[in-house]
């Protein structure tokens, strides 16, 4: 048998992972434009909305002589996500684009379209703690990653967020993954990452040679052989199965959730 490897630190996503797409007023939404949709079926459909996403990152776009490179959150159009997602329960033309434009409209300032806790968030992080580990966030966002988390009462825990739009670097670049690495002081073998998108967070920590765990809900989007958890509230026993957990006495104190 193996040794298991001996882990000093975890790393969390933030949208998709410690907070989530508000499925209730996306539910509320289609309703008032005639579709019926419950905020479970939205929930289910929002890993077709992964997988369109995935696709549409593996066609890296070509920029043109002279075009200047394209902003921070553009590593594949985020209609892709949202689309798949809308598709699978039934949204089409017309009623498509206006959902899309509401959606956006969410996404800006002050509202919150990633404004609920992940379902297990907090008792995942307060079990991370419990187990000595040092813990951070590592977020592809508009500058708001460390609000939501502490809206979403999922912030408690870690030890600082780094965001893409701040660091003017996004996942799935190998970069963004060091400069977490480098303020923890953690090597990236003895790292991982807990993510929900195969070609931002999978991709991206396994090129900064960090260990890897998605959040798969309903067990059909991983990748044969990458590790998964239905729900992040198994994360601590996943992490006490398959790792020596090295307990760090150096961390900053947990300040109250």
């Amino acid at each position: 048998m193996a040794e298991r490897p001996v882990l000093e630190a975890v790393l969390f996503d933030a949208g998709g992972t410690l907070v989530r797409l508000d499925f209730e007023w996306m539910s509320e939404m289609l309703g008032a434009l005639g579709l019926r949709v419950t905020p479970e079926q939205m929930r289910q459909a929002e890993v077709r909305g992964r997988r369109m996403y995935d696709q549409a990152a593996t066609r890296p776009r070509v920029l043109a002589p002279g075009e200047p490179h394209p902003a921070l959150g553009s590593i594949a159009p985020i209609d892709s996500y949202f689309a798949g997602m809308l598709e699978a329960v039934g949204c089409r033309h017309p009623v498509l684009e206006e959902a899309l434009a509401r959606f956006h409209a969410k996404q800006k300032p002050p509202s919150l379209l990633w404004g609920r806790p992940a379902e297990g968030a907090r008792a995942a992080l307060d079990g991370v703690y419990a187990m000595g580990l040092r813990a951070c966030c590592v977020s592809n966002s508009d500058g708001r990653a460390e609000h939501h988390l502490v809206v979403c009462g999922v912030r408690a825990g870690l030890e600082f967020v780094v965001d893409s739009q701040i660091e003017g670097v996004e996942k799935p670049d190998p970069r963004l993954f060091g400069i977490a690495l480098d303020r923890l002081g953690v090597p990236p073998d003895r790292a991982i990452y807990v993510g929900d998108i195969r070609s931002v967070d999978e991709a991206g920590s396994r090129a900064a040679g960090m260990h890897f765990v998605l959040i798969d809900p309903q067990g059909d989007y991983a990748a044969p052989g990458t590790h998964a958890v239905r729900g992040i509230d198994e994360l601590p026993q996943y992490l006490a199965e398959h790792f020596l957990v090295h307990a760090s006495p150096g961390r900053t104190p947990q300040p109250n959730p």
